[in-house]
């Protein structure tokens, strides 16, 4: 879907770093902390510590409403800490961690964690591209309240 829109796997890797800013509901990643699989509860590709940190913010069954910071460690600054927290196995969500476990984006994943100036740089670029790509008008597209579905 990335490359039918003229967009790279650098593109998809920096603009997965949005996610240094930001929170997310307990809901989209307790199945990291309670039933990754069978063998392990608790996915084995996430920070012990971290896991912790995270099953006391939002223990099984917590409220709905509950939510936490996507970046633990600087939640309010857009910086290339995400990039830091994927090495340090404390990515929030699994599509978000798999981008370092992958071998095919864990040497950008490394670069962008080491290099602030490469990730600002690689953001740029790909966040003008993606402004380009289906730009609705009118009533053919709108903005959602809630990023995970449609309006009603």
């Amino acid at each position: 879907m990335f490359a039918k829109n003229n967009l790279t796997q650098t593109d998809m890797i920096a603009l997965s770093g949005a996610h240094t800013v930001g929170f997310s509901h307990c809901s989209r990643f307790a199945n990291r902390l309670y039933s990754f699989s069978p063998s392990s509860p608790v996915d084995p590709n996430l920070d012990p510590t971290y896991a912790q940190q995270l099953m006391q913010a939002c223990p099984q069954n917590v409220d709905p409403r509950i939510a936490i910071n996507m970046d633990p460690a600087t939640p309010q600054t857009f910086d290339n800490m995400y990039f830091q927290n994927l090495v340090a196995k404390k990515g929030l969500f699994t599509s978000d961690e798999v981008l370092f476990t992958n071998k095919a984006s864990q040497a950008t994943v490394i670069d962008f964690a080491n290099n602030p100036g490469d990730f600002s740089g690689a953001f740029v670029t790909a966040i003008r591209k993606l402004g380009r790509v289906g730009v609705k008008t009118g009533n053919a597209g709108q903005i959602r309240v809630d990023c995970t579905a449609f309006n009603s």
